[in-house]
């Protein structure tokens, strides 16, 4: 109402309030029910922004809108665990892997088009094994160190993240822009989960509602913890199948279990854990395990859309799609959740 855009000019004319003063403060001390009316009609707007409302047809916005509200549910009784990936520590100006992987082989004097061939067939362990042994583990590292420790940039996104939740947050990211957030919102150094270790420090933190990060492939400053070659990740998800007597698919199984994953940042297309969900539902039945949830960038054609929902649907994973391309989309929907989740805490 206190711009200048004509959507407010129209509703200022329509409500009879001249621009001599602050118009929605002279509509709340005025007329406290038409600015109730007015605030909630601009709070649907909002929301149906954030789901894609005129970016999808009705089909596509009606599942969005479905899945939010399914959503709120366990955000609301606390039992939501973010599962982060890479696209939150790009929106603080960290490199993609993708991108990452290719200044590796641009150092190592390696063709990129052959590269990014590559790891568009989702061949990234391979590649990560044949940059280290043309350059050394030592300088992969070292690039790993300048490109994931450095300075955090906008920390807004990761923000709204860490106030999803007051427990549990995984991630399979190396970088500490987690750490970052918690820091900046006053909270002390979260409990650090292995991957390696058993699961009782999980339980307890998810239980009792306690702060704890998971890092799943390690932290930027524990070189030691570096899940990166195809044989460090065969050690801890198994060759072949996902071995579930293996420590790291144990974890993944607890929280599967245990309570609703909200996915972030995340491709969900084709990787180690998602290989773990998979036969966590094939062993347990899509009945028998809780609903997930996805924020996750839409395929460019409704085909690719198709395919996509049904394969997390089998997973028992509920997305809320945003337009393709369109990444400003992310904090706007966990904005709206934490929105709607503040009425209630």
């Amino acid at each position: 109402m206190d711009s200048d855009d004509d959507e407010a000019s129209t509703l200022l004319k329509a409500l009879g309030i001249g621009r001599f003063v602050t118009p929605s403060k002279a509509l709340f001390a005025g007329d406290r029910v038409a600015y109730g009316e007015e605030l909630e009609r601009f709070l649907a707007r909002r929301l149906e922004l954030a789901l894609g409302h005129r970016k999808f047809d009705d089909h596509w916005f009606g599942k969005n809108r479905a899945h939010f509200n399914a959503l709120l549910e366990p955000l609301k009784a606390r039992t939501v665990v973010p599962f982060v990936g890479a696209g939150i520590s790009c929106t603080a100006s960290l490199p993609t892997w993708t991108g990452h992987i290719l200044h590796q082989a641009r150092s190592a004097g390696m063709d990129l088009s052959y590269i990014s061939a590559r790891l568009s067939s989702g061949e990234y362990e391979a590649t990560v094994d044949e940059i280290i042994a043309a350059r050394g583990e030592g300088l992969f590292i070292q690039e790993m160190r300048d490109a994931f420790d450095s300075d955090i940039g906008d920390a807004r996104v990761a923000l709204m993240v860490v106030k999803l939740t007051k427990s549990i947050i995984v991630t399979t990211n190396y970088d500490r822009v987690l750490e970052n957030a918690l820091a900046i919102q006053g909270e002390p150094l979260a409990e650090m989960v292995t991957p390696a270790e058993d699961n009782a420090r999980i339980i307890r933190a998810q239980s009792n509602g306690q702060r704890a990060l998971l890092k799943l492939h390690g932290d930027i400053r524990t070189p030691s913890s570096y899940v990166l070659s195809k044989a460090q990740y065969d050690a801890s998800y198994g060759g072949g199948l996902p071995d579930m007597k293996l420590s790291l698919p144990r974890k993944l199984r607890h929280i599967f279990e245990h309570g609703s994953l909200l996915f972030l940042g995340c491709s969900l297309i084709e990787d180690r854990t998602l290989r773990v969900f998979e036969s966590l539902v094939a062993e347990a039945g899509l009945h028998n395990v809780p609903r997930h949830f996805a924020v996750l960038e839409a395929p460019p054609t409704d085909a690719e859309l198709v395919k996509r929902n049904a394969h997390l649907a089998s997973l028992s994973i509920d997305a809320i799609w945003y337009p393709s391309g369109s990444h400003e989309y992310l904090p706007l929907i966990l904005s709206e959740l934490l929105e709607q989740l503040s009425l209630t805490v």
